[in-house]
């Protein structure tokens, strides 16, 4: 999703962001549960989700048990939460589960710290080879290909392989883009891999989760509130960023799929469609 369709608005403020709008996702406390509170840096509208699927989610698996796997490096694994249960895809699993009730949730986190595209795929394609394949596919991936010396036209390549065998076993995608922090050194080198990652989840019509641009905007924007997200090394995500990662994903996963556009209508002064004679072959 380009960034045209980001929008984001400060907690308590009605007055839009202007010219710097960025993504606008739906909180789950209205998707979920009154107790719930999102804890990005701004509020998550429900006007403008980060992305949707191509279909409901409550049609995917047929109404049985959703399994969902998180697949990716650190922020997946949830490298600089303070426990298991706070990285993204356990409380992703916690937010689905109190939106879909009484539908069982299954998020199995198949993060590994410091792993590559490349050692990512194979992972990939070994699950999704799986008897009980996964119907959704969270792909977390590209931060580690650019710190580790890849190049863009490779990671595109490996992300659309990794698509291709992901529709090709019938489960749905969802990209996860590089995180942004503001020890980048060569900001045009990195967001090269970037848009790596979005060409080739925009080529499959791949849903994408565009991390990178909303936590730039909050940096940008919300400095303090941009340091109360990430851990203290200020490269990984802490607690609150985890849970912020996933009420963007919970968000995304439970929006309605977007309309279908209506075929074009005919010119009213377009001539009919010309017949062929009677007995003329037919090609």
């Amino acid at each position: 999703m380009g960034l045209s369709r980001l929008s984001l608005r400060p907690p308590r403020r009605a007055a839009c962001l202007g010219a710097l709008a960025l993504l606008a996702v739906m909180p789950l406390a209205a998707q979920a549960s009154d107790r719930h509170k999102s804890l990005c840096p701004f509020e998550i509208p429900a006007d403008a989700p980060p992305f949707a699927l191509p279909r409901e989610v409550a049609a995917i698996g047929a109404g049985g048990p959703l399994r969902i796997l998180a697949i990716g490096s650190s922020s997946t694994a949830g490298f600089g939460a303070s426990g298991n249960a706070l990285a993204y895809p356990a409380q992703l699993a916690a937010r689905l589960s109190a939106a879909l009730a009484p539908r069982s949730v299954i998020v199995t986190n198949a993060g590994v710290s410091g792993e590559t595209g490349p050692a990512t795929l194979r992972r990939l394609e070994t699950a999704l080879a799986a008897p009980e394949p996964p119907q959704i596919v969270i792909w977390q991936v590209g931060t580690n290909d650019v710190l580790f010396g890849g190049n863009p036209a490779a990671l595109e390549a490996l992300v659309a392989r990794g698509l291709d065998a992901i529709i090709a076993a019938g489960a749905v995608p969802i990209v996860v883009d590089q995180q942004y922090f503001r020890a980048i050194l060569s900001l045009g080198h990195y967001e090269a891999f970037v848009a790596a990652v979005r060409r080739a989840a925009a080529a499959r019509g791949a849903a994408l989760l565009d991390r990178y641009a909303i936590m730039k905007h909050w940096a940008q924007a919300a400095p303090q509130a941009f340091n109360s997200i990430m851990a203290l090394d200020r490269f990984h995500m802490g607690d609150r960023g985890y849970a912020c990662l996933a009420d963007l994903i919970a968000a995304g996963i439970l929006a309605s799929p977007p309309a279908a556009s209506p075929p074009p209508a005919p010119a009213e002064d377009a001539p009919p469609p010309a017949r062929a004679p009677a007995g003329a072959p037919m090609r």
